[in-house]
C-alpha cells in the first residue's frame, strides 16, 4: 500500500445506523492513497464489531477507554495520523466519490492550510439542500468576518497536519464548536484557506436524536465559551472580541430577564 496522502479523522459514539455509510464513503474515494482512523469513544457496542466486514487495510479503529468528545477522538486520529493531510469526516456524514480528488489540489500552494468545499444537508426541516449558498465570500480566512460564523462545513475540512498540530489539536474541553475553534485558530496563525465550489459531501442535519448541535440554546452557550477562550488567548485580534461583547449582553439579559 502507497504512502497515504491524508488520513480521515472519524470520532464515533453510539453511531452504528449511519457510520457503514460514512465509512464506505472514505473508501471509495478516487484518490485511493488514504487512511482512516476511527475513534470508537466508548461506544455501547463497539465499534470494531459494526465494522467487522469491511475488509480493507486502509481502515484502523481505535477504542478509548471513555467519551471524550467529537475534538478527543479527532485528536487520537490526529496524534497517530501519517498523512501530510488530515481530513475531517463525522460518522453520520458522508463524502462524495471525488471529495479528495478536488480538495488535493488546493495544498499545492504552500500557503494553504486548510481546504474545503460546499456541501448537500440531509434531512434539513425545509429541505435546504445547499450549505454554503453564496460562493463570493469564499474562502473566508481573514478577521474579522471569519468570527462573524462559522463559514465551513464540517464534514469538507481537509487540514495540514503539521498546521493542525502546531495550534495544539482540537480543545477537548468543547464538546461544541471545537471544529469552529479550529478554523479560527488556522487563521490566526496565518494559514490561508481554499475553497472548491461543489456538493462534494453530504451533512447530517442534527435532528432531536442525532446530532450534539440540534440544542441550539446549548451550542450559541459553547460558541460564546470558545470565543470567551479565543479572546483570552488573543486579546487583540478582532472579531470575536465583538461576538464575546454582543453575544455575553445578550445573555446578561436573557438572564435578567427570564433567570435562564
Amino acid at each position: 500500500m502507497s504512502a497515504p496522502r491524508t488520513t480521515v479523522m472519524m470520532p464515533a459514539y453510539n453511531s452504528h445506523a449511519t457510520i457503514l455509510e460514512s465509512v464506505e464513503s472514505v473508501l471509495a474515494q478516487t484518490v485511493p492513497d488514504l487512511e482512516l482512523i476511527v475513534a470508537d469513544n466508548a461506544s455501547t457496542q463497539p465499534v470494531r464489531e459494526v465494522l467487522a466486514d469491511v475488509r480493507d487495510p486502509r481502515l484502523r479503529v481505535i477504542r478509548k477507554r471513555r467519551n471524550t468528545g467529537t475534538a478527543g477522538g479527532r485528536n487520537a486520529a490526529l496524534r497517530l495520523a501519517r498523512a501530510p493531510l488530515v481530513s475531517q469526516l463525522d460518522s453520520d456524514d458522508q463524502w462524495e466519490p471525488d471529495y479528495l480528488e478536488s480538495v488535493l489540489p488546493c495544498f499545492d500552494d504552500p500557503s494553504v492550510g486548510l481546504a474545503y468545499s460546499n456541501a448537500h444537508i440531509i434531512g434539513h426541516p425545509t429541505g435546504h439542500d445547499d450549505y454554503i449558498g453564496d460562493p463570493s465570500v469564499h474562502p473566508m480566512h481573514d478577521f474579522p468576518k471569519i468570527a462573524e460564523q462559522n463559514p465551513i462545513p464540517c464534514p469538507t475540512a481537509t487540514i495540514r497536519t503539521g498546521a493542525a498540530r502546531a495550534v495544539g489539536g482540537y480543545a477537548t474541553w468543547l464538546w461544541m464548536t471545537e471544529d469552529y475553534h479550529m478554523y479560527l485558530k488556522l487563521a490566526r496563525a496565518g494559514w490561508r484557506f481554499a475553497y472548491v465550489h461543489r456538493q462534494l459531501a453530504r451533512y447530517r442535519w442534527p435532528s432531536a436524536t442525532s446530532g450534539l448541535t440540534a440544542n441550539k440554546r446549548q451550542h450559541e452557550l459553547w460558541e460564546l465559551a470558545m470565543y470567551a477562550a479565543f479572546v483570552a488567548r488573543h486579546p487583540l485580534t478582532p472579531g470575536p472580541r465583538r461576538q464575546v461583547r454582543v453575544r455575553g449582553r445578550r445573555e446578561l439579559s436573557r438572564w435578567l430577564h427570564f433567570g435562564k
